[in-house]
């Protein structure tokens, strides 16, 4: 297929998704106490990426194919990744990968998590990481797999990723479509980009109806890092709009040392608003790089009435 003629597809393409996801509105029942119900699930908000929550929550363009999760206009690149995330009792992984693909990028990649709570309804499951840390008697799970798409149109990194959400809450489960929408565009040595996440119907579980958590993410980041002195320095910020509206700003700062060529040895350290809670919103982290493999560890802390733990996150890419 043509340059031309693939771009032209390209951007039909995404003009139909984003028409078809403006006429999906968010299912609006009511809980048992007549307000709406809070935008959900939380799966929707966590991030799938180390390196990002080691920064504050700030996704770095070029981190790999986990990009479908975030900012699909940044999805570029051939590689593999996932990660693991321990908050309290409660499990989160992520796995993708991506490749060139028609002059573009294309992506895949799932999502799941798995917790224990006391929610009698799903209209109750968390919609805040850290009251995972309560736990409960029943088992809950959220998982979301994605299929992206990137490719450059009029100087301007277009990217479109497709959902399917879902959730279980003991004998109830049930599923919707989502859309993302993003682009992105590089200034000099600084990549910026903007993205609306979770455009399509409410997710429904038997009786119940949760209308899904809209979020729109602007960020930037450093192409890469920069030498100062025998220190390599990066970094990334980003401000987004959440589900229930809040914003939240984040970002932070990663340098590099490598003693050895191709023997990289790196510390993150970030800060993110934090909204509800007792959390700290401090973030940290470490990374290697050698050859074509990358490995990371992100902390965070979160507390939830007098309960708190400690958030640990490890990835792991290939490249």
């Amino acid at each position: 297929m043509a340059c031309h003629d693939r771009r032209v597809v390209l951007s039909a393409a995404i003009l139909v998704l984003a028409m078809l996801a403006s006429r999906n509105e968010p299912l609006r029942a009511q809980d048992a106490n007549g307000a709406d119900p809070v935008p959900g699930p939380l799966i929707l908000e966590l991030s799938s990426s180390t390196r990002a929550m080691a920064l504050g929550g700030a996704f770095w363009a070029g981190t790999g194919a986990n990009a479908v999760f975030h900012h699909p206009g940044l999805i570029a690149g051939e590689g593999f990744g996932g990660s693991r995330t321990m908050i309290g009792g409660a499990a989160h992984l992520a796995l993708s990968g991506s490749r060139a693909w028609l002059g573009g990028s294309i992506a895949a990649g799932v999502s799941f998590l798995e917790y224990g709570t006391s929610a009698e309804s799903p209209l109750a499951l968390p919609r805040d990481a850290a009251v995972l840390i309560g736990g409960g008697h029943m088992s809950a799970s959220e998982y979301v797999a994605a299929l992206g798409f990137a490719d450059e149109l009029f100087s301007v990194d277009i990217g479109v990723a497709a959902k399917l959400v879902g959730q279980r809450l003991g004998g109830l489960g049930g599923n919707t479509v989502a859309v993302d929408l993003g682009a992105a565009r590089s200034v000099g040595r600084v990549v910026t980009a903007l993205t609306v996440q979770n455009l399509g119907r409410g997710l429904k579980l038997g009786r119940h109806e949760v209308p899904l958590a809209r979020r729109v993410v602007v960020g930037a980041g450093t192409a890469g890092r920069a030498p100062v002195g025998p220190l390599d320095i990066g970094g990334a910020v980003q401000i987004a709009r959440d589900g229930d509206g809040d914003i939240v700003p984040g970002g932070g700062l990663e340098v590099a040392w490598w003693p050895v060529q191709r023997r990289v040895f790196i510390v993150r350290i970030g800060a993110v608003r934090v909204v509800e809670g007792d959390g700290s919103p401090l973030t940290f982290g470490f990374g290697f790089e050698g050859d074509r493999i990358r490995i990371d560890y992100a902390h965070r802390e979160y507390r939830h009435d007098d309960l708190g733990a400690s958030s640990h996150s490890i990835g792991i890419a290939f490249r």
